[in-house]
């Protein structure tokens, strides 16, 4: 058994007959990745599953067999009760699921199953384990505790979670047991040439044209050993089809420049809202200066969101809070 919490999950689903799951806010291929195999495990033992986001699925996402059945929602407006269980992955706090939406918990019973340490413990079951490098991965363990009978589909699923989330294994997170889920996922029939070549070589062209508005404006604060970037809602609505370019940047840049330990990218995303992702080099520690903006994440990986704040003042809380912490470290 991986986890003790794998069997009280079951038993809370073997009780219900209509089940919903979530992708969270912007969702990546992990998020995506794993509610369509728990969809696909769930469908199977006989339940009646949706899946509900609060955006549109990326296009990283679409080559996913099952990827059209993530339904855009309201959270506002949704009718929870009509539901007998809510299993949320993925989210480490609960605004990462609602999106836009207001603050309020539905009256449902939750399951968080995510792999963030930052994660506020919101379900009434919650398996975290921040160990793992992705909550693909830690599906499939928890499968394996099921005796479930993973298949192609479901394989590809998961393979597709953890490479995004690991970008290949590259992440400090990615072990050896990520690397032995890897193989055995290729080996149930996951194909790791397709899935990178929809993940990373399949962009958008406002993509490319939207990453020079952000080195455009990329900045190195050597005092404090780091860049940082930051784009506002009138340049970046110029590029519809960027969606997702915050945490491409992050992953090319904000790690990878000489005499800088951590990077920043910001995108106001709407006016008054801005999506910050964070990433770090080996040793240092990002996810102190996410959860100090209400935000959360990894060492190496983190992501916060400022709302109903000037795209200035919120550039300039970020830039703040950035340099306090590396004072105290």
């Amino acid at each position: 058994m991986n986890y003790e919490e794998s069997q009280k999950i079951l038993d809370e689903i073997k009780k219900a007959n209509k089940i919903l799951l979530n992708c969270h806010r912007s969702p990546d291929p992990d998020s995506v990745g794993g509610a369509l195999a728990m969809r696909r495990v769930l469908f199977d033992m006989g339940k009646e599953v949706e899946i509900i986001c609060p955006d549109n699925i990326s296009n990283e996402s679409k080559f996913l067999q099952s990827s059209g059945v993530v339904r855009k929602v309201d959270y506002d407006n949704f009718d929870f009760p009509t539901y007998d269980l809510f299993i949320i992955l993925d989210s480490a706090e609960w605004s990462q699921v609602l999106g836009f939406g207001k603050e309020k918990k539905p009256a449902i019973n939750k399951i968080n199953i995510d792999h963030h340490f930052t994660n506020e413990n919101f379900g009434m079951i919650n398996l975290v384990d921040e160990e793992r490098s992705s909550t693909s991965e830690i599906l499939f363990r928890v499968f394996g505790d099921w005796g479930i009978s993973i298949t192609k589909e479901i394989a590809e699923d998961l393979l597709t979670g953890i490479i995004y989330d690991t970008s290949c294994l590259e992440h400090s997170s990615a072990d050896v047991g990520t690397a032995k889920v890897f193989v055995k996922l290729m080996e149930l029939g996951a194909d790791k040439n397709k899935i990178i070549s929809n993940i990373f070589r399949n962009l958008d062209f406002d993509m490319v044209r939207a990453m020079t508005e952000i080195t455009k404006n990329m900045q190195i604060d050597k005092e404090y050993g780091f860049v940082w970037s930051a784009v506002p809602y009138e340049t970046i609505s110029l590029y519809p089809g960027a969606r997702g370019i915050k945490s491409m940047a992050a992953g090319l840049y904000a790690a990878s420049v000489r005499d800088a330990n951590f990077g920043m990218i910001m995108i106001e995303e709407k006016k008054n809202y801005l999506n910050v992702s964070f990433r770090a080099k080996m040793g240092f520690d990002i996810s102190k200066i996410a959860d100090e903006l209400g935000g959360g994440g990894h060492k190496q990986a983190g992501a916060t969101v400022l709302r109903d704040i000037s795209f200035k003042e919120a550039v300039e809380k970020v830039l703040e809070a950035a340099r306090k912490y590396v004072n105290k470290s």
